[in-house]
């Protein structure tokens, strides 16, 4: 336990100098606790003694025989033997001359038969506690270094993926590295190319071919541009596109897709509404009627006719 938290210190010292480890710790050990007590800490279930704990000591100097301690009643006389880990079962009698066997007398010189729990189950509680408490550590330390974990986690799938030709490039840079004394030199970047995940430039192959040279304007989305085709096609579906629809009350359908201009939207949007309405139901036009000889006409002229008294 020692040399893991030793270990884990001395990382965590290296990547965060300013951090107070001693507040750290406490705070880690007081959260435990509390949880410990409750019964709430992950993976451990409540310490079946823990209920003992809760019970209300009996000031035993008023009482003179186990007689008057029987006057107090079965419940009053179980929760003062459980707050003293003794057994609580048994009759009136027996619970109140167990607990007055304890008037004057220290806990450790009673039989271990009287208590609920042996010693032996209470060195076992022990060790879990410090086991339990081990893991609030590491789970605490494990939150603390997600961010390097994943870093560290990214690092080795990458090397994993690389091909052959791939590891013999990065072990002749990682020579060349070596003999360079400046590691914090800028590279040399003329034509302003996108950095890659080694911190230098990208091929301008690449950068051709992605189209990076390129830049889209979206006036939806605040006049925001976008470097490439491909971010260029994503944003479509993304949050700062969909905000720019919302605020024009437009649904972002794909009806809109590759429009950026806020009138271009709007206008297409009344047009998409306006072939809505001519799909909807007209009753003056399609509603048909039909008059006493069996003729079938509309709704429009049934009432004409009705009015000029016709039918």
């Amino acid at each position: 336990k020692q040399w893991y938290q030793r270990r884990v210190r001395g990382f965590m010292e290296r990547i965060n100098p300013l951090m107070n480890f001693e507040k750290e710790r406490e705070r880690i050990h007081d959260d435990f606790e509390e949880k410990w007590e409750m019964g709430t800490f992950p993976g451990w279930g409540r310490d079946p003694t823990s209920a003992m704990k809760t019970g209300n000591i009996l000031d035993l100097t008023p009482f003179d025989s186990p007689e008057e301690l029987a006057s107090l009643g079965l419940d009053r006389l179980k929760t003062a033997l459980q707050a003293l880990n003794l057994k609580c079962g048994g009759t009136l009698m027996e619970r109140a001359q167990r607990l007055f066997s304890t008037k004057g007398r220290d806990l450790n010189d009673l039989d271990p038969s009287v208590y609920a729990k042996s010693k032996k189950s209470m060195e076992e509680s022990v060790r879990q506690q410090e086991v339990a408490l081990l893991e609030a550590f590491v789970y605490h330390y494990t939150e603390l270094l997600s961010e390097q974990r994943a870093g560290t986690r990214e690092n080795v799938e990458r090397r994993q993926a690389r091909t052959a030709d791939e590891v013999d490039d990065d072990e002749d840079e990682d020579v060349v590295e070596e003999d360079d004394d400046d590691e914090d030199v800028v590279p040399y970047n003329p034509k302003n190319l996108p950095l890659g995940w080694d911190g230098k430039p990208i091929p301008y192959w690449l950068y051709k071919l992605h189209g990076l040279n390129l830049y889209f304007n979206c006036e939806i989305c605040g006049n925001f541009k976008y470097r490439g085709p491909k971010a260029f096609q994503r944003h479509f579906a993304e949050w700062r596109h969909a905000h720019g629809m919302r605020c024009l009350n437009i649904p972002n359908t794909a009806h809109f897709a590759n429009v950026t201009l806020i009138e271009d939207a709007r206008a297409l949007w009344e047009k998409i509404r306006a072939e809505k309405n001519k799909e909807k139901f007209q009753k003056e036009y399609e509603e048909e009627f039909e008059d006493s000889h069996g003729n079938v006409v509309s709704r429009k002229v049934f009432n004409d006719l009705k009015r000029q008294g016709l039918l």
